[in-house]
């Protein structure tokens, strides 16, 4: 059984009729799979964190992209079965779908989701609605099936007809079991190695293996892509594969060697703690790239290291619930201050180390220990943000999951650099060796819709993970 169709199983397992989406609870499996050499990982389609919401039944066949929709035996494009039925004071509607499932939709959010010609438009998509277009109040007048497929309905403020199709309304769903059930289904799958590899041949030229690779840089965060030409810039050719190269402060490409007078602290032969790069940016880069060019055996150390930070602050979590707390409310500000360059750096963004949506799940992590600036905090905050920060650290330095990797030439590692923190230990460079890389970035959000695009080409229901981005689904 293949990683991808493994994994659509345990999704599809998660939501099948009558049976629980866990969302405290493990599952897990041992994995083993020929085109993946050795891989043997626990799998998880949980929450972890303390107070998760209680199991939650949904008589549902399938998740689509994260909403319930009906089973083969009553599907939304037929769906006359389906009882309606408005509230004493014509706010909302609920719908009774003929597989016992429950919708509910306030009027207001139905007005606002019209499909008629005159609200969204057809070949973009696009809502034409404007709010001043909307009365207020607005309240139900009517609602009927029209043609077993859409949902006609008329308001008593206003003479506008509107029309949403049925599967829409289904898929769409946003009662607070739907909500929490999609939300369960972008659960990472914590990374704890090894590192998969895949081939440059196979996954540039093979639709099939691109799509392992693109699934497992989803899933677990990283990959490495072994016999990559060592050309120069042909880095950037690995990251178009799956979208454009991401331009920064540093250009589309840059080198990381050993300087005499260093721009960056990578550009040198000193060790480097664990960070993400760029937190200076409102965006930081999402996929980061490192292709080996060239590595000579004879030279000491340089390894490189890298560790889930999802897995750590889940840990920390769990262990230091006040000071996961702190780190969510108190900011840190990550800057850049560099003019001795040919582009002078005077960035500064302040944000909170670790971000929650509203159903608890960590939504991003910012750890860049060597670009933080000088914490601008209420005074209340200092001490507490230095306790909870202090025991962070630890906890991610005696990780139990570390994975160490040294390099060789031809060898380009990818990972997600809003959820895999990279390390690099110290090394030293005798008689002409070299430690050369050229590395890019590709944007997250580019990523995350080239991941989704390609579930939904290959015919797949399964959700972007939750990536590192911020993004509360």
């Amino acid at each position: 059984m293949s990683l991808h169709s493994m994994l659509r199983g345990l999704i599809s397992s998660a939501i099948k009729p009558r049976r629980h989406l866990l969302h405290k609870n493990c599952i897990q499996r041992s994995l083993q799979d020929g085109c993946h050499k050795n891989l043997q990982r626990n799998v998880r389609l949980v929450s972890s964190y303390k107070g998760a919401p209680s199991p939650v039944h949904h008589n549902v066949k399938r998740q689509h992209f994260g909403v319930s929709t009906l089973d083969a035996s009553s599907d939304p494009a037929n769906a006359t079965n389906a009882q309606l039925e408005m509230d004493s004071q014509s706010n909302s509607l609920q719908i009774s779908w003929s597989d016992g499932f429950r919708s509910r939709y306030h009027s207001i959010w139905l007005r606002n989701h019209c499909q008629c010609a005159s609200c969204k438009q057809l070949h973009s998509g696009q809502k034409l609605i404007e709010q001043h277009d909307i009365p207020r109040p607005c309240t139900l007048k009517s609602t009927q099936i029209q043609d077993g497929t859409h949902l006609q309905i008329s308001w008593k403020e206003t003479a506008h007809e509107g029309l949403i199709s049925l599967e829409f309304l289904r898929e769409n769903s946003y009662g607070n079991d739907a909500i929490d059930a999609a939300a369960g289904l972008r659960d990472n799958v914590f990374f704890k190695g090894p590192i998969e590899e895949f081939d440059y041949k196979d996954i540039s030229s093979c639709k099939k293996s691109f799509f392992r690779w693109l699934q497992c840089l989803d899933v677990y965060g990283i990959a490495l892509v072994m016999n990559v030409p060592t050309e120069l810039r042909q880095v950037a050719k690995v990251a178009e594969l799956i979208a454009p190269v991401q331009n920064t402060l540093y250009g589309e490409i840059f080198d990381v060697v050993a300087t005499d007078e260093p721009i960056n602290v990578a550009y040198s032969t000193a060790p480097l703690g664990y960070h993400m790069d760029l937190m200076y940016y409102e965006s930081p880069p999402g996929l980061q790239l490192l292709h080996c060019l060239r590595f000579d055996d004879s030279a000491h150390g340089g390894e490189s290291l890298f560790l889930d930070v999802f897995h750590s602050a889940t840990e920390f979590r769990r262990q230091y619930p006040h000071h996961f707390d702190t780190l969510t409310r108190v900011p840190v500000t990550f800057h850049k201050n560099h003019f001795e360059r040919e582009r002078p750096a005077a960035y500064m963004y302040q944000r909170p180390h670790i971000t929650v949506n509203p159903q608890g799940q960590m939504t991003s992590v910012a750890w860049s220990p060597p670009f933080e600036g000088p914490l601008k905090v209420r005074e209340e905050d200092v001490e507490p943000y230095y306790e909870a920060y202090h025991t962070f650290a630890a906890v991610l330095e005696n990780s139990p999951i570390q994975v160490e990797h040294r390099m060789r030439t031809g060898q380009c590692i990818i990972f997600n650099n809003r959820r895999i923190l990279h390390a690099r230990r110290k090394f030293t460079l005798h008689n002409g060796e070299q430690r050369h890389y050229q590395g890019c970035y590709v944007n997250i959000d580019d990523f995350r819709n080239s991941v989704q695009v390609a579930y939904i080409q290959h015919g797949r229901e399964d959700l972007a993970k939750r990536n590192g981005n911020q993004c509360w689904l």
